[in-house]
């Protein structure tokens, strides 16, 4: 089996995007079903939306994002550019790689996505802070923006 350890550690193994986004819709809908393994799935949820700050701590992107969201959508960074979202109102799993694994278009996508599902409000600044953030240089002064493609916005 293809696998890489990732920076908590852990063994990941090898999957395709579309198919973390499905692993994490599992989840959203886990309260749909009663067996054990999607009780534990729905409890997992909950407890990442109500407590962020435990999923990746302060002033992380996680824990601002979701608690701009009302703790009702979960949330994690991954490694090289990944992002997932499990968002059990609407049964809904995301999942985001930004190729050349940069932390800045990864939190951009996330956010632009999350607006554009309608769980994430444009106009709160965890999201404008994520979604176009100015680039500035080392005197603090604007030299660009960050903007999400056409088709997220």
């Amino acid at each position: 089996p293809m696998y890489g350890i990732d920076g908590c550690s852990a063994p990941n193994h090898a999957c395709t995007v579309h198919g973390l986004a499905r692993a994490m819709a599992f989840f959203a809908s886990a309260q749909d079903r009663s067996d054990v393994r999607s009780t534990a799935a729905a409890r997992l949820t909950q407890a990442m939306a109500t407590f962020p700050e435990f999923v990746a701590g302060e002033t992380r992107t996680c824990t601002d994002l979701m608690r701009a969201m009302d703790h009702k959508v979960a949330i994690k960074t991954g490694a090289e550019g990944v992002f997932i979202a499990i968002i059990p109102e609407k049964r809904l799993g995301v999942a985001v790689k930004i190729m050349d694994g940069s932390q800045r278009g990864r939190d951009c996508a996330i956010a632009a996505l999350l607006v554009r599902l309608g769980v994430l409000d444009p106009n709160h600044p965890a999201a404008v802070a994520r979604r176009t953030p100015a680039i500035l240089n080392r005197r603090g002064l604007t030299t660009g923006f960050i903007r999400p493609a056409p088709l997220l916005a």
